[in-house]
């Protein structure tokens, strides 16, 4: 039977990316992109569902909004999707269970200090513990480094603004920040090379995936 994935998280720059590379790479006879409502958008192989009418599906992609992240673009062309934050990740994951996933990648941006502090290298918090219970073969998590998301507006803002960008500076270079496109790369190539339990891919490791997806 054809595999069909579900990309969930489409909006902004890398669920975007991440929605037209696994739509163009020929893996999948049908993508489902998370949507706000059911529609359709004309765009060959493309179906949008809402969380609560999921079809049938065999993979999953699920994109998390970095916390603080807007809702929409700013032009709004991503109104149609879905946004898919912590909170809502595990529903999100139980329903695509539940209409037949086996096997999930997760995008889950982390912090500098989390990843410099060595706290990326495990599941993180109970939400994902809980995904990584699910009935699931497969489950990756992918932590790119998360970038300073919109303008800081209060001074307690500004000040985590400096800070971060301090943090960014001191990056060691086997943690590079990574681009929209190297990040969903990494995401089908984590989806083709899935084997089954947890893993978890930090950002020191990404550039050893890139280069499993460029072979």
């Amino acid at each position: 039977m054809p595999a069909i994935a579900l990309v969930a998280g489409a909006g902004g720059r890398l669920g975007e990316t991440l929605l037209n590379r696994v739509l163009g790479s020929g893996d999948y006879a049908e993508v489902v992109g998370l949507a706000r409502a059911p529609m359709t958008l004309g765009v060959r192989g493309l179906v949008l569902a809402p969380v609560e009418a999921l079809p049938p599906v065999n993979d999953v992609f699920l994109n998390l909004a970095p916390a603080g992240a807007p809702v929409t673009s700013f032009h709004g062309r991503d109104a149609v999707w879905a946004p898919v934050d912590a909170d809502r990740a595990l529903a999100v994951a139980r329903a695509a269970c539940e209409a037949g996933a086996r096997r999930l990648v997760l995008v889950a941006p982390t912090p500098v200090w989390q990843q410099m502090g060595g706290m990326h290298r495990g599941l993180a918090g109970e939400r994902e513990r809980a995904i990584a219970a699910l009935p699931l073969a497969s489950v990756t998590v992918l932590r790119p480094i998360v970038e300073q998301v919109g303008g800081a507006r209060g001074w307690v803002e500004r000040v985590a603004a400096v800070y971060t960008s301090l943090q960014m500076l001191a990056l060691p270079r086997s943690m590079p920040v990574h681009t929209s496109e190297q990040l969903a790369r990494c995401a089908l190539a984590a989806m083709r090379g899935a084997r089954d339990g947890v893993r978890v891919v930090a950002a020191d490791r990404i550039p050893e995936l890139l280069r499993e997806a460029s072979s």
